[in-house]
């Protein structure tokens, strides 16, 4: 498996469908943050729904604030850094900043 990347990095790539690109997406196994960048308010909710991170940030990237979890899914970590968290460790939680 290849290691995990932290630092900025972006890919770009065409589709058709929504469902299409949210398959690539979730393809990877490392998923720790996306951003989705629509004007569409329906389009965001979905992809928000549909993408398989630990965050999602909509038509901004990397803003935090201190009541939001951090944490990945899958190879991108385990658990979360903030308590309430912690009891939820059996559960999927995730942040949608918009």
């Amino acid at each position: 498996m290849p290691d995990e990347v932290f630092g900025p990095v972006v890919t770009i790539q065409p589709f058709t469908r929504e469902a299409e690109a949210f398959l690539v997406a979730n393809t990877v196994p490392q998923d720790l943050a996306a951003s989705v960048w629509t004007r569409d308010h329906d389009r965001a909710m979905r992809a928000s729904r549909a993408l398989h991170t630990g965050i999602v940030w909509v038509t901004i990237h990397g803003t935090t604030v201190s009541e939001m979890l951090r944490g990945g899914v899958r190879h991108s970590g385990y658990g979360s850094d903030l308590p309430i968290t912690g009891l939820l460790d059996d559960r999927q939680v995730k942040h949608v900043m918009l």
